[in-house]
């Protein structure tokens, strides 16, 4: 597929698929809120499109359960692929050992729900078809659809072991990273606060783990399913941080491709209070770091997350 048939794309996705929860976000958004961290400017969507398509990997983040963001994000992709380059589309939401049959069933032909069943997404927990928007755009541009994420069956059952793993591919990206004290203690605290402080201590530091093993993995599937116009990974905000996810081990020193760029866009809900505040852009910088671009857009609706979790016993 052309550039022009890839703007066909683009025409088509903005005026028909995913229409919905757009429009619904534009209600109530200006657009664009999107705030280019390195020289605290808002940009428009153009201008994005314009940095994350000169860059080699593109890490788009998502609050899971928020409509919008992948919509936001499948426009990306087509409007990335118009301008000429087709970079590889790597997926959290895919385990890697259902990779083969991700590429053989799109070599076939296939459709997004096809693939999801293939790809043993799970449903329920990535709440489909919140994410169909992603696959529907990809396979109309013959972008490859590829899988990132370390399955539980692909990790040790003793996760202590997984830093001793040294047959996994991921291994040389998660022992080659910088890694601090510091990073340790940030990654710690997210992933405290996300379980909302009611993990059981004895736990927390083979989630950590866990996380990191998931970073290196994905960081890993970019390079290795890159194509000559790169890849672009989609991911959860908290895995395409700088500071403490996927580039982290992706430019690793000294392994293939950790010199080439990157850009992370987290995509961050912010209220009516939020955008009052006397220097918004920054403080809300400040409290989610770790991001090129930040987007900002309305909250989903949901219930309370913490509500009915009970405490450590």
């Amino acid at each position: 597929m052309n550039a022009l048939e890839a703007s066909l794309v683009l025409l088509l996705f903005a005026t028909l698929g995913g229409s919905q929860a757009w429009a619904q976000e534009n209600k109530t958004s200006p657009a664009p809120r999107i705030w280019d961290v390195r020289s605290e400017a808002f940009v428009t969507e153009p201008q994005l499109v314009q940095a994350l398509a000169g860059t080699r990997y593109r890490l788009l983040g998502e609050v899971h359960d928020n409509p919008a963001h992948h919509v936001i994000r499948a426009r990306l992709i087509a409007a990335i692929a118009a301008t000429g380059v087709r970079p590889a589309v790597v997926f959290e939401q895919f385990d890697l050992d259902r990779d083969a049959v991700l590429l053989a069933a799109q070599k076939s032909g296939t459709d997004s729900d096809r693939l999801a069943d293939v790809g043993h997404l799970d449903r329920k927990g990535w709440i489909w078809p919140l994410h169909r928007p992603l696959i529907d755009v990809a396979l109309k541009l013959g972008l490859p659809v590829r899988a990132g994420n370390v399955s539980r069956a692909m990790f040790p059952a003793d996760p202590s072991a997984a830093d001793r793993d040294r047959s996994a591919l991921w291994y040389p990206r998660l022992h080659a990273a910088r890694w601090s004290d510091a990073q340790a203690a940030a990654l710690r605290a997210d992933i405290v606060e996300a379980h909302c402080g009611k993990l059981p201590e004895t736990i927390v530091p083979r989630i950590v783990l866990a996380q990191r093993v998931r970073d290196a993995a994905m960081a890993q599937a970019l390079v290795d399913d890159a194509t000559p116009g790169g890849a672009i990974l989609i991911a959860g905000n908290g895995h395409v941080r700088a500071d403490l996810g996927v580039p982290v081990y992706l430019h690793a020193p000294g392994l293939p491709d950790s010199s080439a760029g990157s850009l992370s866009l987290g995509m961050v809900e912010v209220n009516a209070d939020d955008e009052r505040a006397s220097d918004f852009p920054r403080q809300m910088v400040a409290a989610n770091p770790g991001f090129d671009y930040i987007w900002f857009t309305s909250p989903a609706s949901r219930e309370d997350p913490c509500a009915n979790i009970a405490g450590p016993r």
